[in-house]
């Protein structure tokens, strides 16, 4: 058994996670600001098993709205936007917009040790809750 392991170690000396946690409790009505990096062009979030996606540009349709991944409708109510920083603002936070959010945009943040391990941090999933 010990051999196994050393040799699963020899072939991967590197392991990723799927993603940090982070819980963000926030006041029904207040204004929520989520902020992972510049390089945010789109944020995800899931809702009760339901994916959506909201990104950065500028004029079109399903610009700074919620689009449901399935069936690919905007489901967002106008009080969403992000801004060319990345930041994700929501207005008037209500019970609807409580779910896991996060982005692949974010910068992927790895360590290389003097004797040539690999550690990489996961990406950031954001659990908000309503208080």
């Amino acid at each position: 058994m010990l051999t196994f392991l050393i040799a699963s170690l020899l072939i991967c000396p590197f392991i990723f996670v799927n993603s940090a946690t982070a819980v963000f409790p926030t006041k029904i009505g207040e204004t929520l600001i989520l902020d992972l990096g510049k390089d945010v062009k789109e944020w995800k979030r899931n809702r009760d098993g339901t994916e959506e996606f909201i990104k950065f540009c500028d004029e079109a349709k399903e610009c700074n709205a919620w689009i449901d991944k399935e069936t690919n409708k905007i489901v967002g109510d106008g009080r969403e936007h992000i801004f060319e920083n990345g930041t994700l603002v929501i207005d008037n936070f209500q019970e609807s917009d409580v779910g896991d959010y996060s982005s692949h945009d974010e910068m992927e943040r790895v360590h290389y040790t003097a004797d040539g391990r690999i550690w990489a941090l996961a990406r950031t999933r954001i659990t908000v809750i309503a208080i």
